[in-house]
């Protein structure tokens, strides 16, 4: 089995990517399919009592992290699979990175992530609200600079989803 990450700012279309790649019969995991693969924990993997994510103390104590022992079960379950797809961010996750064959960022301008977390169809509330909007501004071109010099492959997710889930693929072995 060979494992792709699939990668990118919110609202960079991760969740959406996993949806398609499954849809097409792909094995892809995700935090909104596979809830828990992805939680927020402190340093020693404790996980908060409450969200608080405006909260300057509580942001910089609790960061989104990868549930390794859920990725490894959910690996296991799909040994017989070809490839996989993990779509998701976090903050310790380039060091899982080795673990794949590639990693793709879904790269996004401002205005569409802006437009994608405002958006009424989004399953979530993240990203919504000014505060994180703005923080999200302020992260996107240092996160999107930070991924492809660790080595992500960009692939730019301003496309329609078919184009972007064909340019994955054809990256891929398709």
């Amino acid at each position: 089995m060979k494992l792709y990450f699939v990668t990118g700012i919110s609202g960079s279309g991760k969740t959406t990517v996993a949806r398609a790649l499954r849809s097409m019969g792909h094995v892809a995991f995700d935090s909104k399919i596979n809830k828990g693969l992805f939680f927020f924990a402190d340093k020693d993997g404790n996980k908060p009592d409450d969200y608080l994510p405006h909260d300057e103390s509580w942001a910089n104590r609790y960061k989104w992290v990868l549930n390794k022992k859920m990725l490894d079960e959910l690996l296991e379950e799909n040994k017989k699979a070809d490839r996989v797809f993990l779509c998701g961010g976090a903050h310790d996750l380039e060091q899982y990175w080795p673990l794949g064959e590639n990693v793709f960022l879904l790269r996004v301008d401002a205005p569409t992530m802006l437009q994608r977390l405002s958006s009424n169809t989004r399953d979530n509330n993240f990203g919504k609200d000014n505060a994180t909007q703005k923080k999200l501004l302020e992260r996107l071109n240092r996160f999107q600079q930070k991924q492809l010099a660790a080595g992500a492959v960009s692939v730019d997710a301003l496309r329609p989803i078919e184009d972007v889930v064909e340019d994955i693929l054809s990256q891929t072995g398709k």
